[in-house]
């Protein structure tokens, strides 16, 4: 329907983004994570170090454990990587963790 009425409100032979409704022009966060806090408390620092952790090996698995391409895909200089590796007690690239032989 919203394509529809975008086509029948514009005008020329292009949709545009002001043919759009307003939230849907509006841009939206790339991510949005669902949190709650138990009643109980919890540990943010730990649960983060534990998210970074993650995808920071992920990125690793996914780049074929480059560490210049690693920290392209989570958008960090080289540098920002090299240090967050360090952090969390990782290595990457050569004599670091390596993937999984595919014989």
């Amino acid at each position: 329907n919203v394509v529809e009425r975008a086509i029948v409100l514009g005008s020329g032979d292009f949709l545009s983004p002001d043919s759009l409704p307003p939230h849907l022009r509006a841009p939206r966060d790339e991510q949005t994570v669902n949190v709650e806090i138990p009643p109980t408390g919890m540990d943010l620092e730990g649960t983060l170090t534990r998210i970074e952790n993650g995808y920071i090996r992920l990125a690793l698995e996914r780049s074929g454990w480059l560490q210049v391409r690693a920290a392209e895909l989570l958008g960090l200089s080289f540098r920002q990587f090299r240090y967050k590796l360090q952090k969390h007690g990782l290595r990457g690239g050569r004599g670091g963790p390596k993937p999984p032989s595919t014989n």
